[in-house]
Parts: structure tokens; C-alpha cells; sequence
């Protein structure tokens, strides 16, 4: 009898361990979305200011007092029209001083003609009385040239941006009188974009513009120049979009709009980039820079796929890995995830 409840005695505590049910985790309720794999839109955006293709800095092309100028700042001009004149009596003084000159020239050869023919001289005083005139003829046609830049004119039809003159100043050869806007070659938007930005793009490419001021019209260009070197101190790379398409008309009575040089603007040009995998943003977990992670389903249990971000594209991130072997991933519950948690997808 006392063997028996000793041994009831020792089976007690085996019998309750067994009743007492083993602990699991519970799961964690996720859902899943596909991975998407294939092209990408990545347009690549900028910044810059509008110009007019045609801008220049006019000067006179010898010093003198100016005698006249005859266009304000915000005039606009046709080309050819005189712009602002110099005083011409020291141009003209020197045309007929080069005139004179070549006329005595000219005598000299005639002269050693004469005497060469007669074998008065020998022939290289000939060569060298011809020389001289030709040096004689060629100060005429400096002198008029110089005689002839004593005016500015437009080179193109436009508007004048500055004017940095006015009569009786005393100006040197090349000095900037006036900056001009001309409009025969269109309306160009200079952005800086970096290296990485710029290596992306080509000439011809079909661009976005909009400018500050008017947020709700966009307008079509495409890129027409791309700087071949950084700009110093800067280094970023000059990159023109030309704008193809005017304001559209006001209503009548409204008053009038026009793109004008100076104006703020926002580039943004189309690219494609070949073939990468996305998912949604918010399947992204323990992001630092490029490097992330995101969740996969392996039967009932959770695992961490380490990935690279190549860049966010509204809301999905488009990734360097390609994830191969898995077109699922974790969007909702990713952030609740540890690697190997137990895990009941949703419907």
C-alpha cells in the first residue's frame, strides 16, 4: 500500500507538467504587396533663372566722350538701330591722318618705279616703298573701321536690360555700355544640376518648366546645352532647357503677361531608369543612407532581405537589389518585424 501512494506520489507532478499547454509566440498580422520590376521614371530636377538666348554686352570699339544716347533702360530696340554715339572728331582725325599717309605712300612708289627703271635705286627700295604703301593701306582700312565703332548699335531685336552710359562720360575701348536682350534666338532657363544629376541627361531631351510666378502653367522645352566643365568654386554644371511654348493669352481686359529675362523657373526633364525592382515605401525598415531592409514571407515566419535604395519615387523606393526569388514583400506590419517572427498574412 505504501509503494502504491509513493508511486501516485511521484507521477503527481509528471501529470500536471503535462497538462499545462507549451507557450508559443503569437503571430504577427501582416499583408503583403508585389514587387514590381521594370523601367522607372526618375526625372531629374533643377532650379535656375530665365535668359534670353541672345543677351550681350555692347561697348564701343574705341575709347572717346560720348555725345549721345539715345535708349533708356527697358527701351526695346530693333537691329541695327544706333543705341549711343562719340564724340567723332579724333576718329575722323585719324582716318584723314591714315589717308594722308597712304596718298604719300602711294607717291613714294610711284617714285621708285621711276628710278628703279632707270636703275637709279636697286629693287629692294622698290619692294620696300611698296611695302610701306601696303602698311599705308592698311592703316585707311583700320582707321575707318575704328571711325565706323564710334556707335553702339542693337544686334538684334530686343529691349536693353542695363545702360551703364550717359553724354559726356569719357569711356574706354571695350568698357560695357549696355546689356541687351535680344529675341530672335527664344528664351532659355540656366539651372545648375551636379555631376551625378547632369550624367543622366542629354541634348534634345524633353523637359518641364514652370516659372515661379505663374505655378499652374507649365511649359514644354527641352534641354539644349549642357556645360562641358563645372563651374569653378561652384561645382555644378550649367545646363540650358529651352522654353518652346508662350504663355497662354490672358482673358481680355486682364493685364498682360510675358516671360521675362530674370524671372525664377523649375526645371524638370523626363528619365528612364532601366529596369529596377520597387516596393512601397513603407515595406522600408532600418534605413540609414542607402541601406535598408525589408521583410519576406518564409511559410509562417518572417525573414530580413538586406537591400540598397537607389531612389524615392512618390511613394514607392526603387532598389540596386534586385530581390530575386522573392516577388512579395511585407508593406503592412513590416515595422512590428524582428528576423525569424512568427507571422499570419492577411487576406
Amino acid at each position: 500500500m505504501a509503494a502504491v501512494a509513493a508511486a501516485g506520489c511521484k507521477g503527481a507532478p509528471k501529470d500536471a507538467a503535462a497538462a499545462e499547454p507549451a507557450y508559443e509566440s503569437p503571430s504577427i498580422a501582416v499583408r503583403l504587396t508585389s514587387v514590381q520590376r521594370g523601367p522607372v521614371a526618375r526625372p531629374v530636377r533643377g532650379a535656375g533663372v530665365v535668359r534670353l538666348k541672345s543677351e550681350a554686352d555692347l561697348s564701343f570699339k574705341v575709347g572717346g566722350v560720348v555725345t549721345a544716347v539715345l535708349v533708356e533702360e527697358g527701351a526695346r530696340v530693333r537691329k541695327g538701330q544706333v543705341l549711343a554715339r562719340l564724340d567723332p572728331t579724333e576718329v575722323d582725325a585719324a582716318l584723314r591722318q591714315a589717308n594722308e599717309t597712304s596718298a604719300r605712300a602711294e607717291r613714294d612708289v610711284e617714285r621708285a618705279r621711276k628710278l628703279h627703271a632707270t636703275n637709279a635705286i636697286p629693287v629692294s627700295d622698290l619692294q620696300n616703298a611698296e611695302t610701306a604703301a601696303a602698311q599705308a593701306k592698311a592703316g585707311v582700312d583700320t582707321a575707318a573701321w575704328n571711325a565706323q565703332r564710334a556707335v553702339v548699335v542693337a544686334p538684334d531685336d530686343g529691349r536693353i536690360e542695363r545702360r551703364s552710359v550717359d553724354p559726356g562720360e569719357i569711356v574706354m575701348p571695350g568698357t560695357p555700355v549696355f546689356h541687351v536682350s535680344g529675341r530672335s534666338r527664344g528664351t532659355v532657363v540656366r539651372a545648375g544640376l551636379t555631376d551625378r544629376d547632369v550624367l543622366r541627361i542629354a541634348t534634345g531631351e524633353a523637359a518641364k518648366v514652370v516659372l515661379d510666378l505663374f505655378p499652374d502653367t507649365p511649359l514644354s522645352g527641352k534641354v539644349s546645352q549642357i556645360a562641358a566643365a563645372a563651374t569653378p568654386g561652384i561645382g555644378t554644371f550649367d545646363v540650358e532647357v529651352s522654353i518652346d511654348q508662350p504663355l497662354p493669352a490672358r482673358p481680355e481686359g486682364a493685364l498682360p503677361i510675358a516671360i521675362l529675362s530674370g524671372m525664377t523657373a523649375k526645371i524638370e526633364i523626363a528619365h528612364v531608369e532601366a529596369d529596377l525592382a520597387t516596393v512601397p515605401i513603407a515595406s522600408l525598415t532600418e534605413g540609414r543612407g542607402d541601406a535598408a531592409s525589408v521583410f519576406v514571407v518564409d511559410g509562417k515566419v518572417a525573414r530580413r532581405v538586406p537591400v540598397k535604395v537607389a531612389f524615392l519615387s512618390q511613394d514607392r523606393a526603387a532598389l540596386l537589389t534586385r530581390l530575386d526569388g522573392h516577388d512579395r514583400v511585407v508593406e503592412a506590419g513590416a515595422s512590428d518585424l524582428d528576423d525569424g517572427s512568427a507571422v499570419r498574412v492577411l487576406p
